[in-house]
């Protein structure tokens, strides 16, 4: 059943307001700010709480846009804001629900969220993922072309979520927070760049704009991109430092597979430095992020939000693989 079109949600309007000069106030209109908060209320309850998928679509959509035009920050315009948290704390609380509900957390102590952290990486880290072994076996560059889409499309904002963590860390945290955000910045390349070579050698181009409209693209990658930007925005910087721990972690052994594979490809060195930097060069980024968010935290509590936050990621990412690999299966019966 499609998703009804509320006009208080009406992404166009939305998106002008955002871009509008800061000197206009025509958000203001509390009536306009009423009507949105009752319709997307209602379907955040829809998309997060009835599981409706078209109504997950819509409310995933509206974030990524929001989170594009305000360069993946909360937006400040009335009514876009109001739609923006409303949908975001049900999209939090939502998966909360789904994927880390089952989590045995109580009264965990350092050591017992060291070990929960890595066998969470063990069970749920994407090197491990089935649709990695089928692109090894078959060697299908448009079976890669479709994993690469969603891989590089999700990784839209990351240096920015990054420096909103900044923001919120103190410590240790915060120095590993910022030598990771320094190493996307300011190595001999941006990382960003180094992407982006890789991603173009393939023949394919990116547009933030276009993105979900691609026949290739699975929700997944989206709610993937918008849950970094909604943990990187709480106060509590506790789930997003597991968040992006558990990104740490799995990376360096599934950029291994991937840096194994474009070898075999035959693609030179520069091309494939990404893969390079990544699997090799940075492989002390995880124990970085590992010992920092243990000795940020103080309290049981504190350990069962890092545990949280890294276990979400990682399963929503495991399930956006399991996406990508039914989109390459029904692409190659076509």
């Amino acid at each position: 059943m499609s998703t009804p079109a509320d006009p208080a949600l009406e992404l166009s309007q939305l998106r002008k307001q955002l871009r509008s000069p800061w000197t206009t106030t025509s958000g203001d209109d509390a009536g306009a700010v009423s009507s949105a908060a009752i319709a997307s209320a209602d379907l955040a309850r829809r998309a997060y709480g009835d599981g409706d998928v078209d109504a997950r679509w819509r409310a995933e959509s509206i974030l990524y846009f929001v989170n594009l035009d305000t360069w993946f920050a909360p937006p400040v315009e009335p009514t876009a804001a109001v739609v923006w948290t409303t949908l975001m704390r049900a999209k939090l609380a939502g998966l909360r629900r789904e994927l880390a509900a089952d989590l045995d957390h109580a009264e965990l102590d350092a050591a017992g969220l060291r070990e929960q952290l890595l066998q969470a990486v063990a069970r749920w880290g994407a090197y491990n993922h089935p649709v990695l072994d089928d692109l090894e076996r078959t060697g299908s560059l448009a079976a890669y072309r479709i994993w690469a889409k969603n891989w590089f499309g999700s990784c839209q904002g990351f240096s920015l979520q990054l420096a909103s963590l900044f923001q919120r860390t103190t410590g240790g945290a915060r120095r590993a927070v910022l030598e990771n955000l320094s190493d996307e910045l300011t190595s001999t390349a941006e990382h960003d760049d180094l992407r982006l070579r890789f991603y173009e050698s393939l023949g394919i181009r990116h547009s933030a704009e276009q993105v979900l409209a691609d026949p290739d693209w699975v929700l997944e990658s989206t709610e993937l991109l918008n849950l970094r930007t909604g943990l990187c925005t709480l106060a509590d910087p506790m789930p997003a430092l597991g968040c992006f721990y558990g990104v740490e972690a799995n990376w360096p052994p599934e950029c291994q597979r991937h840096h194994a594979m474009n070898t075999r490809r035959g693609l030179d060195e520069r091309t494939i430095e990404y893969w390079t930097t990544h699997a090799f060069v940075d492989l002390h980024h995880a124990d970085e992020w590992l010992e920092a968010t243990q000795s940020l935290c103080s309290t049981a509590a504190q350990r069962a939000a890092v545990l949280e936050g890294a276990v979400i990621q990682l399963r929503l990412r495991w399930r956006m693989y399991d996406a990508i690999r039914g989109r390459i299966a029904s692409a190659a019966a076509a």
